[in-house]
């Protein structure tokens, strides 16, 4: 599932619905851990400093609090045939 995120006040938040104004980045939900602890929504945004992705972390785990039993720290496994968590 790709989420869409816009960059208010220097924070990465969720765009759900897909109204909020601005630029967008479009991300899947495990790769938005990735990019946050990578710094990279900083050059997605064309922000000369870095970016808060807290908020959008929080929003992600509450999404995916059922389908991944521990925090997300980049250590799950996917099945490739049918792309769903094991």
């Amino acid at each position: 599932m790709l989420l869409r995120v816009v960059c208010r006040d220097g924070k990465v938040s969720p765009d759900p619905l897909r109204t909020s104004p601005g630029r967008g980045a479009w991300v899947h939900l495990f790769c938005a851990v990735r990019a946050v602890e990578r710094g990279s929504f900083r050059w997605a945004f064309k922000r000369e400093r870095p970016v808060d992705g807290s908020e959008l972390l929080i929003y992600i785990s509450s999404k995916l609090k059922s389908k991944v039993s521990e925090p997300l720290d980049g250590n799950y496994e996917m099945d490739a045939k049918v792309m769903t968590l094991k």
